[in-house]
């Protein structure tokens, strides 16, 4: 497919490393030439130094064929320019990236009357992100979670840990309820397991479970079930620290928003006249702890600094906070974060790069099923899909077990979801036209309907 890139910040980068990596035709658009002739030789992509919002620029990165227009520049209304243009100029597909809170509220009459076919606001979908992980994290660190019902979360297997040395189908007796081991990462190695894989101490596994089923998980491991989230601790709010308590506000949870721009504090004491609004430095442990970080039940870090979000969360961490969530925008401080006790770290910008990859998978498919969500997973060399089943797929109704079911190598049926059921699959297993099937692959396979899973 033929992708156009408007914009090379983080998230702009991002995007070219990923679809170049699936062999996409891309080219790459910006107003600075540094940022254009660093990401062309990096990548390989095509780059064009100008305006994104410019016909003239556009035509000359080819919108008049692309299949998809991505822009994601600092500035909304240039977002939606380009978009409109490249629309106008027949591009069949693009994406606006809107940050403003107006413009998101007018996201139906913006789509309508200008012609875009989808709005992304990062803030936002990362705000969705960090509640869901939230309320299903704890001692488990989530990693993904899909419709509320199935989480992905990871287990370190450490000295004394009950499963170290046991088969993957041991490690389901010994829970002994629904769930599945869907990933080994052990060292810089990725394994999609069978029955037969063996767990090792130093490994990292990746667990399938029904959010009812987690408390059983925590029962096996003799893990204590952190009680519900009732005060929480929101360190800066910026755009995402908004969304999120806008949602924690209603919830009825109590909110202490710990901020250093005075004027900023002013506008949140008007935004959200439930919550309490400190203005002091994060940073600064003793203020950290005058506002009672220790007794409380979670902490959000969202300052706009990552080394600020990756001090403030060890520091919680070492107060005894249960539930640690993270804002990152640099990748490295993405990896840094996940080698250390953190429940989750939540980045905007690989937020909205999963959304797009579902999007570029999805024009470039063939029908056959449709993918609601895209996860990567184990520090990203592994993903979890989430297909919805079209009644064209060629393997409906087939048990698992079945000669004619066969899947290919570093491919796993993780769930379907079936209506209110979940199913752990076994042999038995089949898949129905209107499922949501949960598959996790390695990274190397470029799955991108749910009939590409199999030999």
């Amino acid at each position: 497919m033929k992708i156009i890139i408007v914009g090379l910040g983080q998230t702009g980068k991002l995007l070219a490393a990923v679809a170049s990596q699936e062999h996409h035709d891309v080219v790459v658009v910006d107003s600075r030439r540094d940022a254009v002739e660093e990401v062309t030789e990096k990548y390989n992509v095509n780059g064009v130094v100008g305006s994104g919002g410019s016909r003239k620029i556009l035509i000359q990165a080819g919108a008049e064929s692309a299949d998809l227009l991505v822009a994601l520049t600092p500035y909304d209304e240039l977002n939606i320019l380009s978009c409109m243009t490249a629309k106008k100029l027949g591009t069949r597909d693009t994406s606006a990236r809107i940050r403003c809170p107006e413009f998101d509220e007018e996201e139906a009459y913006i789509m309508a009357e200008y012609g875009i076919d989808r709005l992304l606001n990062p803030e936002k979908e990362a705000a969705k992100e960090m509640l869901g992980h939230m309320e299903l994290s704890g001692a488990l660190r989530t990693e993904a979670f899909f419709d509320q019902k199935v989480i992905i979360a990871e287990l370190e297997v450490e000295e004394g840990s009950p499963l170290a040395h046991m088969s993957v189908q041991q490690v389901k007796e010994f829970f002994d309820t629904d769930m599945l081991v869907v990933a080994v990462h052990r060292k810089e190695e990725i394994m999609i397991p069978d029955g037969n894989t063996h767990i090792q101490l130093g490994d990292r596994i990746e667990i399938i479970v029904p959010v009812k089923a987690v408390r059983d998980i925590f029962r096996r491991l003799h893990m204590k079930k952190k009680k519900q989230v009732q005060n929480i601790l929101m360190v800066g709010c910026g755009t995402t620290g908004y969304y999120l308590a806008k949602e924690l506000e209603s919830s009825g949870s109590f909110v202490k928003i710990l901020e250093n721009d005075k004027e900023r504090c002013i506008e949140l004491l008007k935004l959200f006249p439930q919550a309490q609004v400190v203005c002091g430095d994060a940073v600064d442990t003793q203020t950290l702890k005058e506002e009672g970080i220790g007794r409380m039940d979670a902490c959000l870090c969202l300052t706009g600094d990552d080394r600020t979000n990756l001090a403030v969360s060890l520091f919680a961490r070492s107060e005894g906070v249960s539930r640690v969530i993270a804002k990152i925008n640099e990748m490295s401080y993405e990896q840094l974060l996940k080698k250390t006790d953190i429940n989750v770290c939540v980045s905007p910008s690989s937020v909205i790069v999963e959304r797009l990859l579902s999007v570029i998978r999805n024009l470039a498919s063939s029908d056959r099923s449709w993918i609601k969500k895209l996860y990567r997973i184990a520090d990203g060399k592994a993903e979890a899909i989430a297909f919805e089943v079209s009644d064209s797929c060629g393997k409906i109704d087939i048990p698992f077990r079945s000669p004619d079911f066969k899947l290919r190598k570093g491919v796993l049926i993780a769930s379907i979801i079936r209506g209110r059921d979940i199913i752990i699959p076994d042999g038995n297993s089949c898949m129905q036209a209107g499922d949501t099937v949960v598959i996790v692959t390695d990274a190397d396979n470029i799955v991108k309907e749910i009939d590409d899973i199999f030999v």
